[in-house]
């Protein structure tokens, strides 16, 4: 069964790489190993190919792969993308996962595609230590999705409020990505008046759906950031407060799918890249 699982990926992974069949032979060996093992563990995935040919045999030739093939960092966004078979332009989402290895955190900043039931992760950057992802490194990610698809090919992205910041958000706006993100309520804005008041303030009285146009001050010499605003109060009388490159007023619904999918294991779809970094790194 795994056989035949390897042989049909490898015809389709063969539509799509550039690489000999015995490369893309034994990169199916990997994916289809590291599905039945769930480890990315070399000696665990050789053991999965359910084959009269030793695990020994299977290891090594794993081993010689990772001698010869270096892809880069985005080698598989054009195949997820393909293979999805979704047209743009996309819904995506900026997220960051993190996790524990023994005593190392592994701490993730994911760019991924929302579909109606998934959101798949297209591209990554390993963080350095926790906490939340530097503007640099957002931007840096966001270049790389640029090179390889372009703004047309975003519909909106949605952030939460981890990933805010005047430089993050002029970036989106200068790049005409459209974007809703969630604000904190202590985040300043410029109101149509020219008053400066923290979002909460204004919104003090809230009950229900509102939506308004405001700016975020200018830093650096810059000018202010018009952007629309949409808030309500949700369950335990928190704010929920969305801001939208565009028309705000469906900034609420927009931003609801950023939970209404489930989210496809960072561990499981970058399992093939950690494979990657720890045989370049000798581990």
């Amino acid at each position: 069964m795994v056989t035949k699982l390897s042989a049909a990926l490898t015809e389709k992974l063969s539509l799509h790489i550039d690489l000999s069949k015995s490369r893309l032979e034994t990169l199916a060996l990997l994916i289809t190993g590291m599905i039945g093992a769930r480890t990315v563990n070399l000696s665990h995935v050789a053991s999965e190919r359910g084959s009269p040919v030793k695990p020994a045999s299977t290891y090594r030739r794993l081993q010689r792969f990772f001698q010869h093939v270096a892809p880069d960092d985005d080698w598989a966004a054009r195949l997820i993308v393909t293979l999805l078979g979704v047209r743009g332009p996309w819904l995506l989402c900026l997220d960051r996962t993190n996790w524990q290895i023994g005593a190392k955190h592994v701490n993730v900043l994911v760019l991924a595609l929302v579909t109606r039931r998934h959101r798949v992760p297209l591209m990554w950057r390993m963080l350095d230590g926790p906490g939340n992802s530097p503007t640099a490194t957002r931007i840096a990610l966001m270049e790389r999705y640029l090179a390889l698809f372009g703004a047309g090919s975003v519909r909106m992205l949605l952030d939460d409020r981890a990933f805010i910041g005047g430089e993050w958000l002029r970036y989106l706006h200068e790049n005409n990505i459209p974007f809703t993100i969630r604000l904190r309520e202590n985040m300043t804005v410029i109101t149509e008046t020219g008053q400066r008041v923290p979002l909460g303030t204004l919104l003090k009285t809230t009950r229900g759906a509102r939506s308004f146009q405001a700016a975020l001050p200018g830093d650096d010499g810059n000018a202010p950031l018009v952007l629309g605003f949409a808030a309500k109060r949700i369950r335990g009388g928190e704010l929920l407060i969305a801001a939208a490159s565009k028309d705000a007023h469906y900034a609420l619904v927009a931003y609801r799918r950023r939970w209404r999918s489930a989210v496809t294991s960072p561990r499981s779809s970058m399992a093939l890249r950690t494979v990657f970094e720890m045989a370049l790194e000798g581990r």
